[in-house]
């Protein structure tokens, strides 16, 4: 019978705290005009994540996303999804790097840095309904030591959800001028 008791509260304490995780998540942003749609008539973008570790610390970076088709997202840090509706879009995303606490300049340059060629990149492709992409990235150093003060550039890409290449490696590289 107290098996019985301690895996009932076990089930229970499981179920809200997976209910809890599954309200937290953020719903993804609507960029399209028009009245709200099912999720089968839309075309989910999903912006990757990536984490990276240094001597003491562990960095989420993610790709976050300025506009579509020239339109800003509206508090793009707070979105890792977008939707859209179907069609020929251009999706300009940009390459987060995580600096954790720190304070003072650090911080002021990854946000200054984000509307600069080198770490963000227009996307263009067909959206197909009911389809999720995901945008990956590539950052690419000047040096061994991996941290913002040697960070090259990002090259971009675009995924499917079986990994089939909708934009290109090659398209969404970055090639100075």
């Amino acid at each position: 019978m107290t098996i019985t008791i301690s895996m009932r509260k076990k089930l229970l304490f499981s179920l809200l705290l997976f209910s809890l995780v599954a309200c937290t998540a953020p719903a993804p942003y609507k960029a399209y005009f028009g009245d709200p749609r099912a999720d089968m008539q839309l075309s989910t973008i999903q912006g990757g994540s990536f984490v990276r570790t240094d001597l003491l610390n562990r960095y989420t970076d993610t790709i976050r996303f300025i506009e579509v088709d020239d339109f800003p997202v509206i508090n793009s840090d707070q979105h890792r999804a977008i939707q859209i509706a179907p069609g020929y879009h251009d999706v300009k995303v940009y390459f987060y790097w995580d600096l954790g606490g720190q304070r003072g300049l650090a911080p002021a340059m990854v946000d200054y840095a984000r509307a600069r060629d080198n770490i963000s990149r227009t996307l263009h492709f067909n959206a197909r309904a009911g389809e999720t992409y995901r945008v990956m990235a590539t950052p690419v150093f000047n040096d061994s030591r991996h941290d913002i003060t040697t960070l090259s550039h990002v090259d971009f890409w675009l995924e499917d959800e079986d990994g089939n290449e909708i934009v290109s490696k090659e398209a969404g590289r970055y090639n100075p001028q």
